[in-house]
């Protein structure tokens, strides 16, 4: 996405998406909370896929306007470390 969405569309954009992802995470506390392990471990399964889901919707909005990105998200993948011979 190089910008074709307007930035204020973008800001109300990432704040929906945002707060649907700690719906999902909010809800997985309460399955891990009052169900069993087999239960939440399926749950968690699937909201792990909702939750990729929504990172990759979010993705391409903060790397067009990286100032609406949370605080302290770092959106480059780690250096991998040369190995020794």
């Amino acid at each position: 996405m190089d910008k074709e969405i307007d930035r204020d569309v973008a800001v109300e954009v990432s704040k929906q998406l945002l707060d649907a992802y700690l719906s999902v995470e909010n809800a997985t506390r309460i399955i891990q909370e009052r169900c069993s392990p087999k239960e939440f471990a399926g749950f968690r399964a699937e909201a792990g896929k909702v939750a990729g889901g929504l990172y990759l919707l979010l993705e391409p909005l903060w790397r067009a306007y990286p100032e609406i990105a949370p605080e302290g998200l770092v959106m480059e993948a780690p250096k991998k470390k040369k190995r020794k011979r």
